[in-house]
């Protein structure tokens, strides 16, 4: 199945003036403040944590249920070794593990937490179907199962595309027409197919609980 991939961002984050401990966005630049919940991934590298970091690549961040549920959160991606004690942050993104997933609800209230080998894309999703819950109208299990839905439409344009350059290589008889017609009908249905995922995510994103200021 096609895959959705993940678009970390990696903030610089505001350890000091005006931050308040119970909303995570205060600490956040503004670039990066917006109205949808927070998945944040506080990364390790050092070599007793190697295992875990290898083990979140190769299951939960390969899960489609997170990957596809996160394109309704901010994705943010810490250097957990720079999340001290002590600072203003701590009370959201700190912990005794690393790796850690942390998610964070719109108003950037911590939901919860699951640290180094705890980590599974079961409890991943569960904070995030949580944190979704507060914030948007559709449950983010239907958002998984109707995107998955659409993944296996591109799935099937794709192979149908794989097909047509299989029998154009193959072919002794040029049918440059009719292969152009097969073509542009392709392009057509992957077209129709993305601007009806594009409708849905608009459909999500815009009908929210609350609207926050």
């Amino acid at each position: 199945m096609a895959r959705i991939d993940f678009k970390w961002q990696e903030p610089k984050l505001n350890g000091y003036e005006g931050v308040n401990p119970d909303d995570f966005r205060t600490a956040l630049p503004d670039s990066l403040k917006s109205d949808k919940p927070f998945l944040v991934f506080l990364t390790s590298d050092l070599p007793d944590d190697s295992q875990e970091m290898s083990n979140i690549s190769s299951t939960t961040l390969r899960d489609e249920s997170v990957a596809i549920g996160a394109t309704l959160f901010s994705q943010l991606k810490v250097n957990g070794l720079k999340v001290k004690e002590g600072s203003a942050f701590w009370k959201t993104l700190g912990g005794k593990e690393l790796p850690r997933m942390v998610v964070v609800d719109a108003a950037g209230a911590k939901v919860g937490a699951v640290e180094g080998k705890d980590i599974s894309p079961s409890k991943v999703f569960g904070l995030m179907k949580r944190a979704a819950t507060r914030t948007y109208k559709t449950d983010l299990e239907k958002v998984v199962k109707e995107t998955k839905s659409i993944l296996t439409e591109i799935d099937q344009v794709e192979a149908k595309r794989a097909a047509l350059a299989t029998k154009k290589e193959h072919s002794t008889v040029a049918k440059e027409t009719e292969w152009a017609r097969e073509a542009k009908a392709l392009d057509d249905q992957l077209k129709a197919i993305e601007a009806k995922e594009a409708d849905l995510r608009k459909k999500w994103a815009e009908e929210k609980k609350v609207t926050k200021a």
